[in-house]
């Protein structure tokens, strides 16, 4: 039932979307989804676009892998209720506050892979490890991802807003 004013959960995000490779048998065929987020701990709902992508690769019976190649993003499967994301949120400043010390972002201490542009975001890469999730995979069944009735694909920017991707690889059993 919709509410007046009913919150949102995640954000739809405009993706470009690029085929890395088909098989020549059309068993298999991986996409990168490229894409802008806005803010820290941005939740991005792939979930229509990640169906519509298994849809139309005409694969029945497999699975569907994510992947972020980003160190501070994360992929998760849960709701999009607004109450649950704010919560999520506010665990995770809990958990790794923003204005700890982070040894990572101590540029008298750090020497290793550093370059010219480099972000203070020890805490984004802690919140990333913390979670875990950089890719998971799902079953495909007539076509279909299948997912529990709340269950949405979430793409989580855990530093700033910027370009980044997301893989997409769709495989057939059959």
């Amino acid at each position: 039932m919709k509410k007046p004013n009913q919150r949102v959960g995640a954000d739809v995000v405009k993706t470009d979307l690029v085929e890395l490779h088909k098989s020549s048998s059309n068993k298999s065929v991986t996409y990168a989804l490229h894409f802008d987020t806005q803010e820290t701990n941005q939740f991005c709902d792939f979930t229509e676009k990640i169906q519509k992508l298994v849809s139309g690769s005409k694969i029945a019976h497999g699975s569907v892998t994510l992947s972020t190649p980003h160190t501070t993003t994360a992929i998760i499967i849960n709701e999009s209720e607004t109450g649950y994301i704010n919560d999520f949120k506010r665990k995770l400043e809990d958990i790794v506050p923003s204005d700890s010390y982070f040894e990572h972002d101590d540029w008298e201490l750090r020497t290793e892979n550093m370059q010219e542009d480099e972000n203070v975001n020890g805490r984004s890469h802690v919140r990333g490890s913390i979670i875990g999730s950089t890719s998971v995979s799902l079953p495909v069944v007539d076509g279909e991802i299948i997912l529990g009735r709340w269950q949405r694909l979430f793409f989580i920017e855990l530093d700033c807003g910027r370009s980044r991707r997301l893989f997409a690889q769709i495989q057939d059993l059959d």
